[in-house]
């Protein structure tokens, strides 16, 4: 893209070299808050759509209502009979994670929606079935007719059972998508959302009820099982014990066993013998095997730590720290003293004598153990004779047998109570209808919609709707406006300061006469708003340094009013009682000599090449008292004409002759005419189209003055738009007369 015609941002890329006093580029939030607050009327547009928009579509979107009905799974605080006090499911004690889940799963379960859709007919009810786009839009259309033919057609064909399951179906779907579930602690809450809030009730309070329903059917039935399996455990059981009461009775008449009372007391008697019996051998078979062990120590001087006969004996645990004392000194004195030394030997013979006393107590614990172990052997013994001699006259087959049998029935005997137990707890519980889950919380009538949320969403609408106005003005304020509107921007961007603003005036219907009208104006109504921002333009220039007294106009395109922006300097210049004189040099366009008719007659290009002399080429305006020198003849090597000694001497013979000397110049840009003259004046004045000029056609021009930059007075905002200048900040102080309507400057 071409950099004439690009955007660029307010802070400047490239800042000009040699600005002098310029400000330092920054940005100013408060400036693009106000900048963006011009375009008001766009925001408060922009938001008052966004809020219609936003109408429309709550006007479109259907409203959802929604209705939450709240379930106890398990009251952990409930203090009442521990058979009612059961949870929901049979033979858990208390509900955890996983069975809350679980009870979450079945309420989104396919059965539980099956059952809802049915108790409330939703097969029949139009917002539970599937729509058809174009059904509903012939519907809203007024086209019955044809929104029943596309239902009819889109139906599906089977049988009218399959169709009425297939609604039923589709209804359990709608209900599953309209159903949420959630958990905290041990109560479930149930919500449901339907178009209609009656409808939303009911479905809650049915979704509720269904599961209840089918948890104490499911309890019931968990119930049932258990209760028959263990109706089969007791009949079992009981059929085994009367078998083997049958046996015994049948092995004691056989071997003349009878439930005599000396009969129990001897087998009370053999039944305690065969208990110190097992003892005993228990007894001596630990001695056995402790002996054993001391005595596998003893031999291979083990570790008598692990003996807790060994490590019981006080002296011998004296013995072992003395023994453990000496072998320390020994191996001590023998690495410094050598082996064959007298303490050595002396420790020796005392360690000899410890070794000798440690062995001959262990002997004497190991004598102990022996003494203990051969009683031992000695009472089982006798227990055994005993018990031979009380069953000598019963026969110890018939007897073994009949204990096992008894052994067998009383085993028997307590599963069947246990199992009786349970049976009648269960049958006990079977009876009662409540499980512990119950509904703590019926199902709430929805007074308001929760879909959409219709503050919420005017909010959010509004919010966007300002919002986009906002980067709209943006955008229209900074990227996409062509020029600068307010000297805050100017100097910011450019570092130069605005001299003056120059009004937009109305071309008249006599293109002709246009200057004319201007000048009229500056001449006749010297307190007319044009007059007065031409007289602060000179003025602010002659503020700007000491007096200059040749001014170069100049642009940075075409069509910018530079030319009009210098024959309304000289003639403020002139009414100001000073000798002022115009030099047209702009010898390509010859704005100002067209302008003050003096297109015709030999000029400024005549002049300098030698063709004419200064008095041939002057004129002077009758009604502003201007003297002008026109451009003359076009030439095709302006720029050398006007960088040429004889422009140069003209420029020095002018200065003793006028007051003020105002040269109107080529645009920067598409030729370097300005750029040669700027040697030869005293400040530059740069005319910048308000709102129009872009500023990277500005930049491009204070580079093309960069190596005159300390001559460059300030810049003009020309075109001044005076109806859209006060929403940029500007507050006329003293009402002007009215110039009339106004478009463009010539």
């Amino acid at each position: 893209m071409n950099l004439l015609e690009s955007e660029v941002p307010v802070v400047p890329i490239e800042p000009v070299e040699d600005m002098g006093d310029a400000l330092v580029p920054s940005i100013d939030l408060f400036s693009i808050l106000v900048a963006v607050l011009r375009r008001w009327r766009l925001i408060c547009a922009t938001t008052m759509l966004a809020l219609i928009a936003t109408y429309c579509v709550l006007k479109v979107v259907p409203p959802l209502y929604k209705s939450t009905v709240e379930i106890l799974v398990y009251d952990p605080q409930q203090e009442i009979n521990e058979a009612v006090q059961k949870p929901i499911f049979p033979f858990v004690d208390a509900v955890s994670n996983d069975a809350m889940n679980t009870e979450i799963d079945v309420l989104r379960s396919k059965s539980v929606a099956l059952r809802v859709a049915s108790e409330l007919g939703l097969d029949k009810d139009s917002e539970f079935q599937p729509h058809n786009g174009l059904a509903e839009l012939a519907k809203r259309l007024g086209l019955s007719g044809l929104s029943r033919t596309i239902n009819d057609s889109g139906q599906a064909t089977g049988g009218v059972k399959d169709k009425a399951a297939e609604r039923l179906d589709q209804a359990a779907d709608a209900v599953l998508r309209n159903l949420q579930v959630w958990q905290e602690a041990y109560i479930l809450f149930v919500t449901t959302t339907s178009h209609n809030p009656i409808m939303a009730q009911r479905l809650a309070s049915t979704v509720g009820n269904v599961y209840l329903a089918s948890q104490r059917e499911a309890r019931q039935e968990a119930l049932q099982r258990v209760a028959t399996w263990l109706k089969g455990r007791v009949d079992n059981l009981q059929s085994r014990i009367l078998e083997t009461e049958a046996e015994i009775e049948k092995l004691k008449a056989d071997s003349g066993m009878h439930d005599s009372g000396l009969n129990n007391f001897r087998e009370q008697q053999i039944g305690d013998l065969n208990t110190q019996l097992m003892k005993a051998r228990a007894d001596v078979d630990e001695r056995r095997a402790r002996l054993e062990q001391v005595r596998s120590v003893i031999d291979t001087n083990g570790d008598i730590q692990s003996i807790p006969e060994l490590t019981a004996s006080a002296t011998l645990t004296a013995l072992r720290q003395k023994q453990a004392e000496l072998n320390s000194r020994a191996t001590d004195l023998q690495s410094k003293l050598g082996e064959h030394h007298l303490q050595v030997i002396t420790i020796r013979a005392e360690l000899a004598a410890i070794n000798q006393q440690i062995n001959t107590e262990a002997q004497h614990i190991l004598g102990n153990m022996k003494n203990a172990y051969d009683i031992a052997v000695l009472l089982e013994r006798s227990l055994e004779a005993n018990l031979q001699s009380l069953t000598a006259h019963v026969n110890s087959e018939s007897y073994v047998k009949l204990q096992q049998l008894e052994r067998v029935a009383d085993t028997d005997r307590k599963l069947y109570e246990s199992y009786l137990s349970q049976y009648n707890d269960i049958s006990e519980r079977r009876t009662l209808q409540d499980a512990s889950a119950r509904i703590i919380s019926p199902a709430t009538f929805p007074r308001s919609s929760s879909s959409p949320r219709r503050k919420l969403f005017y909010v959010l609408g509004g919010m966007l709707g300002l919002s986009g106005g906002f980067l709209l003005a943006f955008l229209l304020e900074y990227l996409l406006r062509p020029g600068v509107r307010t000297s805050m921007e100017v100097e910011h961007s450019f570092g130069r300061p605005v001299l003056g603003m120059i009004p937009l005036v109305q071309k008249q219907k006599m293109p002709d006469l246009s200057y004319n009208r201007l000048l009229h104006r500056m001449v006749e109504e010297p307190f007319s708003q044009l007059s007065e921002a031409v007289h602060s333009m000179r003025i602010s220039l002659d503020l700007s340094s000491a007096s200059p007294k040749v001014i170069l106009v100049t642009s940075a395109l075409p069509s910018e009013g530079k030319s009009t922006a210098a024959i309304l300097l000289a003639a403020s210049s002139a009414s100001s009682g000073k000798r002022t004189i115009l030099l047209d040099c702009d010898l390509h366009q010859q704005s100002a000599s067209e302008a003050l008719r003096n297109g015709s007659q030999p000029g400024l290009s005549e002049l300098l090449r030698g063709a004419a002399r200064l008095d041939d080429v002057i004129t002077r305006d009758s009604l502003t008292k201007t003297y002008v020198i026109p451009a003359g003849s076009m030439v095709p090597n302006a720029a050398d004409l006007l960088m040429s000694q004889r422009m140069r001497d003209l420029i020095t013979a002018l200065r003793g002759e006028f007051d003020y000397i105002v040269l109107d110049t080529a645009p920067l840009l598409p030729v370097v005419d300005a750029l040669v003259l700027t040697a030869v004046a005293d400040r530059v004045l740069v005319i910048v189209e308000w709102s129009q000029t872009r500023r990277a056609s500005i930049f491009e021009a204070f580079k093309v003055l960069r190596p005159e930059a300390h001559r460059v007075a300030g810049i003009v905002l020309n075109k001044v738009d005076l109806n859209r200048v006060p929403g940029y900040g500007y507050r006329g102080g003293y009402p002007y007369r009215s110039i009339g309507k106004s478009t463009s400057n010539a």
